[in-house]
């Protein structure tokens, strides 16, 4: 029997030629209705394969769950993901979209570069423990979802090293580097270990990553002067 995270339906290639070819006609390129409600069937899907996903686990999940908790046919399903694993992956880089666009605003009135690093932490190490199967699943090395980890990975790297780069120059992206590697690590080590007092491990890293980085600060400032 052929695992169902890889099955694709036999006529998805002949219907989406048909639906591409519709959209296609549609003129200009502005949504029409149907685009409008195409847009929404797709989010409808990746918000219910969140659901199921926190609730049953990644592996016993089934692509008919999730059709069943969007109220929508297995055909509409294959419309828009061909496996199981595609819509994970949607789900978990929307979701990285979205936590980054939080930080942001979490941060956004906060100049030095060490309060920015401590919301970051606190942020990433909050949503981990909300959302505990997703994080489990990116941040747990699984050789499947490897590339997915490695592209989260380095926009977050991207993040913390333009935050760093005022107080520690060339070496901002060594440090946004080994912030994330930390980071990954400590959230397998949070979820394998639930009993552990979540804010008091946020204390500790942020505490080890803000005085790491105030000893770079300093040696860079000297060399400066």
């Amino acid at each position: 029997m052929s695992d169902e995270s890889t099955l694709t339906s036999p006529s998805v290639s002949i219907i989406s030629s048909v639906v591409s070819a519709a959209l296609s006609r549609t003129g200009d390129g502005a949504p029409n209705r149907f685009d409008r409600r195409r847009e929404k069937t797709r989010e409808d899907l990746i918000e219910a394969a969140e659901r199921v996903i926190s609730s049953k686990g990644l592996h016993q999940t089934r692509i008919a769950d999730i059709a069943a908790e969007a109220d929508v046919g297995l055909g509409t399903f294959y419309l828009h993901f061909k496996t199981k694993n595609e819509i994970f992956m949607e789900l978990v880089e929307q979701g990285a979209s979205q936590m980054r666009k939080e930080i942001a605003e979490a941060k956004a009135s906060a100049t030095d570069p060490a309060d920015k690093l401590r919301i970051a932490i606190d942020n990433v190490l909050s949503d981990a423990a909300e959302e505990p199967e997703l994080f489990r699943i990116v941040f747990g090395h699984t050789p499947a979802f490897l590339n997915l980890m490695e592209r989260v990975f380095d926009l977050f790297v991207e993040d913390f090293r333009a935050d760093l780069t005022p107080v520690a120059g060339d070496q901002a992206d060594t440090i946004a580097h080994l912030i994330v590697g930390m980071l990954s690590q400590a959230i397998s080590w949070m979820l394998g270990n639930p009993e552990l007092p979540r804010e008091q491990l946020k204390e500790t890293i942020v505490n080890f990553a803000l005085g790491g980085l105030q000893r770079i600060a300093a040696r860079v400032g000297g060399s400066d002067g």
